[in-house]
């Protein structure tokens, strides 16, 4: 338990507030794009949808309240922020497949499971890489 609250420590509170609200906004997406799109595309399909939604939120919202980079282009931060995104992407759509398809969890749990994998990915491959700070 300390060592998360060290970690905690270490992050910027703008950045846990603002990926607070992405992971809400990730969260609700998510459901609605399973209840509005499941039956046509299947889960893989909206695992994807969720991830390109998502990830284009995020990334706005870390540019303009976070990190702030104003001598950066934006179409390569937001190229690389898919970078930081693409394994928690993965990870996020195989834990998703795993927990409805293999282990009957059902969608409201499901979805948070698969988002945490890029909580911890996004803050340092942002503050690295996506916005070179």
């Amino acid at each position: 338990m300390n060592f998360f609250l060290n970690f905690l420590n270490k992050i910027p509170k703008k950045f846990l507030i603002i990926g607070s609200i992405n992971t809400l906004f990730g969260y609700f997406i998510g459901l609605i794009n399973y209840f509005l799109f499941y039956k046509f595309i299947g889960i893989i399909g909206v695992g994807i949808v969720n991830n390109v939604v998502s990830i284009t939120f995020s990334f706005i919202m870390f540019k303009l309240y976070v990190f702030q980079t104003k001598k950066n282009n934006w179409i390569f931060e937001y190229l690389r922020s898919y970078v930081v995104y693409g394994i928690g992407a993965l990870i996020g759509i195989f834990a998703l497949w795993i927990t409805i398809s293999f282990l009957k969890i059902n969608i409201y749990f499901a979805q948070a499971i698969s988002m945490l994998a890029t909580v911890l990915i996004s803050f340092f491959g942002h503050k690295k890489f996506t916005f070179q700070i």
